[in-house]
């Protein structure tokens, strides 16, 4: 499982914009799932996360595709209307997942 993380300082007020300009069209039937989170003493800092189930060679190869680098790069426009900064951003392959003990 990969993970797509970034955290943005969004222009104050801004959030139900980037939230439209954010969203990834085409999805890629790869990624599982998206979590959008904003900070609970900040809430122009948006945290976002892409889950995709394969390993970073899979990820590589679906990220390096023409179509798909064409798509980021527009969505990646979209965004920077409401971006002040990205704080944080990067791939992250999961290496251990820790649940509660059953019992």
């Amino acid at each position: 499982m990969m993970c797509a993380v970034a955290v943005r300082q969004i222009k104050p007020g801004s959030y139900d914009a980037f939230r439209v300009a954010w969203y990834h069209d085409p999805w890629l039937p790869e990624y599982e799932k998206a979590l959008v989170l904003r900070n609970e003493d900040s809430p122009d800092q948006v945290l976002t996360m892409a889950f995709f189930d394969g390993t970073q060679e899979e990820y590589d190869a679906v990220r390096d595709d023409p179509a798909t680098m064409r798509a980021e790069e527009a969505r990646l426009h979209r965004i920077a209307e409401y971006e002040e900064r990205v704080l944080l951003s990067g791939v992250f392959e999961l290496v251990e997942e820790v649940l509660p003990p059953t019992g």
